[in-house]
């Protein structure tokens, strides 16, 4: 079956259609051992057109399990296949991706491969940390992560990945990376910085996240606003309010996903007003908002309101 799937997939004019790459998902055993030398004759834009079609089909229909072929294009010779391949694998909680993930951020030649494994790595340092990660895996993950963060040959683009990665794991070197990647010159490595001061959910962050809440640079105050609502404090409510009248829109919509993490009465009385904008983006985030109010308040409710939520990395 692969054979012939594949085939009509290289022969197919324009964009391959979801029919055919549907078929690539839960292949058995003797398709994936053909695969690899059939997919190699397909040309490298076809190859990563198929896999973005197939990242897409996974994720609007929960059924289609294309796992197996995003692991054996971790190999591919094109850069951008392996990238994502390592986006399809956003669900993927095997040790054994967790260690081919590490030893790619540290050995694969392309950067954008290594940006991809560091945003990949961020589940399993989370998964680590919690104690549902394979303990050698978990240690591999944890040394890939900060080697990479605390390489100076290593580009900062990478490092910056990993940085928000290891804002997972609660340990005082992580702390330390956290803190000097917050003094660094370069606003996106600070914001990096900022970003992972979220992700520990410790308000020993606080008072940083909210002074940067007042930064000029944009992408600082989403970020800071974004950590507020992981650190869950009442304190940050409201500072975020205030940037709810921001005049960069990504910024009030992670304003409103914070306050709806926050919760609370004066958060619910805040969205529920934000429901009413006239920008539809702007009611989307607040009854997204409100069902996860509404959720922390009973989490055995059954909510009316918007249950789909995405953020660009």
């Amino acid at each position: 079956m692969i054979r012939e799937t594949l085939q009509k997939i290289a022969e197919a004019a324009g964009t391959p259609r979801a029919v055919e790459v549907a078929r690539l998902a839960g292949l058995g055993p003797a398709d994936l051992a053909e695969f690899p030398t059939l997919w190699r004759g397909l040309a490298q834009e076809r190859r990563l057109a198929v896999l973005q079609l197939a990242i897409q089909l996974a994720e609007n229909d929960v059924e289609l399990d294309f796992s197996d072929v995003f692991k054996l294009c971790l190999t591919d010779p094109s850069e951008e296949v392996r990238a994502a391949a390592i986006e399809g694998l956003w669900e993927d909680e095997e040790f054994r991706t967790a260690d081919r993930l590490a030893r790619m951020l540290r050995n694969d030649p392309s950067e954008t491969v290594r940006v991809a494994a560091a945003l990949g790595l961020s589940r399993f340092a989370a998964l680590a940390e919690v104690g549902r990660l394979y303990k050698p895996s978990a240690d591999r993950v944890k040394a890939s992560l900060i080697a990479a963060a605390t390489d100076h040959a290593e580009v900062p683009g990478v490092r910056r990945r990993a940085i928000e990665a290891l804002g997972a794991i609660d340990d005082p070197i992580v702390a330390e990376l956290i803190a000097r990647a917050y003094a660094d010159a370069d606003p996106k490595m600070r914001a990096s910085a900022v970003y992972a001061m979220g992700r520990t959910c410790d308000e020993r962050w606080l008072e940083t996240v909210l002074r940067e809440m007042e930064s000029e640079n944009p992408e600082m105050r989403y970020e800071a606003a974004r950590a507020a609502g992981e650190i869950e404090s009442n304190r940050a409510l409201v500072p975020l309010i205030n940037l709810l009248d921001d005049e960069d829109l990504e910024v009030r919509l992670a304003a409103i996903g914070a306050i709806g993490e926050i919760g609370g009465d004066v958060a619910r009385k805040t969205l529920q007003r934000c429901a009413q904008s006239e920008n539809a983006a702007v009611r989307a985030a607040a009854l997204e908002g409100l069902n996860e109010v509404n959720l922390n308040a009973d989490p055995l409710s059954i909510s009316p309101f918007l249950k789909d939520s995405t953020r660009t990395i």
